[in-house]
């Protein structure tokens, strides 16, 4: 079986010359090495459960692991899967990432793992597209193909490809899928996509949100503020 670190029980005594680790005539620790033990709890790496739960009866509080255990753990601080919640807008800083309120934990950390490989294609449809992803509980499609002029025959039915001049330049399409949401969580969606859409989309271009969801249906989504949907959102 393999031993780990802490199965062995390291004593600072015994890193000193021999003279101070002789014990005293009763045979029990001696002073010094009673006095170490506090520096031991506080910087080797031990199961100190046992010593913890004597001290914490007798009112000492003890919280924090030892700076060895630490040291030891320090690559997870570095890693978006691992890390605690509240290092996450820091680790992040240092990719220049910033996260909208309504991201959930774990988005975040999905967003913060991915952003790098992201930034080489930053710009394009397919940034944007995994961007909106990665944050969205709604499934988004982005469309960058630009309208046609109006050519009869082929691009000449009114109301569905009918555009007598062709699209506008540098505009966009976002459709957001959102079946199974209620009103309230469909706006918290079209706000968080607004959001980064501004944020990742190029500054000359233009762009329609769309949000496909559940329409009204009496007897199934009918309540008021609740679940009803008169018509897709847009903005």
């Amino acid at each position: 079986m393999t031993m780990t670190a802490h199965e062995t029980r390291k004593h600072l005594l015994e890193y000193l010359p021999a003279i101070y680790q002789e014990p005293e005539e009763s045979r029990a620790p001696s002073l010094l090495g009673r006095f170490l033990t506090a520096f031991e709890r506080l910087l080797l790496d031990f199961l100190w459960s046992a010593d913890d739960t004597d001290a914490r009866g007798e009112g000492i509080v003890i919280d924090d692991a030892p700076l060895e255990k630490k040291v030891s753990d320090l690559h997870l601080y570095f890693s978006p899967e691992d890390t605690s919640e509240e290092f996450l807008p820091w680790l992040a800083s240092w990719v220049a990432l910033s996260f909208q309120p309504e991201l959930t934990t774990r988005r975040r950390r999905r967003l913060l793992a991915r952003i790098v490989p992201l930034y080489r294609i930053r710009g394009t449809r397919k940034y944007l597209q995994e961007i909106l992803t990665l944050c969205l509980d709604a499934i988004p499609t982005v469309n960058d193909v630009a309208l046609p002029a109006m050519q009869i025959g082929t691009h000449s039915t009114v109301g569905d490809d009918t555009c007598l001049d062709g699209g506008p330049p540098h505009f966009f399409h976002v459709q957001l899928v959102a079946p199974k949401m209620n009103a309230s969580d469909v706006e918290v969606q079209c706000r968080l996509a607004t959001e980064l859409i501004e944020f990742a989309k190029p500054a000359h271009t233009d762009y329609e949100l769309e949000v496909i969801s559940r329409q009204m249906q009496v007897g199934i989504y009918s309540t008021v503020g609740l679940d009803t949907i008169l018509g897709p959102p847009a903005s």
